[in-house]
């Protein structure tokens, strides 16, 4: 700073040879990263034009690439196995894929991967009819427990959306007394202490209350909606 200051301050510093010789390592330091982020968007690119026409053997090349050339990727991840279940319908190679998103997640703790995981499992808008049930409830069963156990540490709203997500797994497994229990649970921490925003609690707690509602085989009411918030 003591040369490149008095430079900068009356104006020479930008044709100087140091700062060109800076704008040069510049360049070259950011070249791997474009390129890099350049590729990826050519494979995500091709990945969705394949899948817009239902082309999966084109779709899964791309994204096996994807995967392939950024392990470490959560989309690339997701998309490959979401393709390979759900749009495929390929359980042997799928399945595989999805255990070890599924190890992955649990061995780092990685939230976000926990839950990308999960609703493969138990997203209402997949259809499961060819998903071996067996395989589907011990993977939910080891997410849902691991969920739930770090979810002791979290504040409460995110107790509650935890709370939230593994009720389906039991409601789907034909534990459905477990289900309500935890959509209590997630109810009871949305009055916790920690303020919530009223825009988020309010979104949050209608979709509670509709899906403990359904649950319970009942009706949820607008007004029932507006008491439960008093």
């Amino acid at each position: 700073m003591h040369d490149v200051l008095p430079q900068i301050l009356d104006g020479t510093w930008r044709t100087s040879a140091q700062a060109k010789a800076a704008e040069r390592e510049r360049i070259a330091e950011d070249e791997p990263k474009a390129r890099k982020q350049a590729l990826k968007e050519q494979i995500r690119g091709k990945f969705r034009e394949a899948e817009e026409i239902e082309d999966w053997k084109t779709a899964l090349a791309a994204i096996k690439k994807g995967v392939a050339l950024y392990p470490d990727n959560l989309s690339f991840r997701q998309a490959h196995v979401h393709l390979l279940i759900h749009k495929m319908h390929d359980m042997q190679t799928g399945l595989p894929a999805l255990r070890q998103l599924i190890r992955d997640a649990i061995n780092t703790n990685y939230e976000v991967m926990l839950h990308v995981a999960f609703f493969e499992l138990f997203d209402p808008a997949y259809d499961y009819s060819k998903f071996p049930s067996v395989e589907r409830f011990a993977m939910g069963k080891e997410l849902s427990e691991h969920i739930l156990a770090l979810s002791r540490l979290k504040d409460d709203y995110s107790k509650a959306w935890s709370y939230r997500m593994v009720a389906a797994y039991y409601h789907a497994s034909g534990n459905k007394d477990r289900a309500v229990e935890l959509l209590e649970l997630a109810l009871k921490s949305l009055d916790g202490p920690k303020p919530i925003s009223e825009v988020l609690k309010d979104g949050f707690l209608a979709d509670l209350l509709q899906t403990l509602a359904n649950y319970k085989g009942e009706k949820v009411t607008a007004m029932f909606v507006w008491l439960r918030r008093r």
